[in-house]
């Protein structure tokens, strides 16, 4: 795939919304079971507080050790919400992120990592440590091919 040619990155900067979500650190081939079952709790707290979600669901990652990953994942939220548990109340990332939107199954995302790590050399930036994607397509109702997943790469202030 020539991914300077199938990606658009686009440089954005990201405003911090009220979020809930769940931390941890998992192993990357755990992180369906877990975001299926985390995503489904945090729902459930959301509507127990009436609140309502401001957005589609969400995964922050940043430090990898091998096979394990430390990852924030949750929901954007109405309002903000105090947390209960392993549910605890957070931001969505904040500041310049350089962005684009991936088209397929999320196991052949790496080329999209790919043209936006290229275009940060590029322009002369610096990525920083923290990946921030959304999940705009339920992969329960959306066909591999057709899921989008928008990438944002934090960049590091300078």
């Amino acid at each position: 795939m020539d991914f300077e040619c199938a990606f658009v990155p686009e440089l954005l900067e990201l405003t911090p919304i009220p979020a809930l979500t769940i931390k941890c650190t998992a192993r990357v081939a755990a992180l369906p079971a877990l975001f299926d079952s985390g995503y489904r709790r945090i729902l459930e707290y959301v509507k127990q507080e009436s609140a309502g979600t401001a957005g589609p669901p969400f995964a922050i990652y940043s430090t990898r050790d091998s096979d394990d990953i430390d990852v924030e994942f949750g929901f954007p939220v109405t309002r903000a919400v105090a947390g209960s548990g392993s549910i605890i109340a957070s931001l969505t990332p904040s500041g310049k992120a350089v962005s684009t939107l991936f088209i397929g199954p999320y196991e052949d995302v790496e080329p999209a990592y790919d043209a936006l790590l290229k275009w940060v050399a590029d322009n002369n930036l610096t990525a920083g440590s923290v990946a921030y994607e959304v999940y705009l397509s339920d992969p329960k109702d959306t066909l591999p091919e057709m899921q989008k997943t928008r990438i944002h790469l934090l960049l590091k202030q300078s």
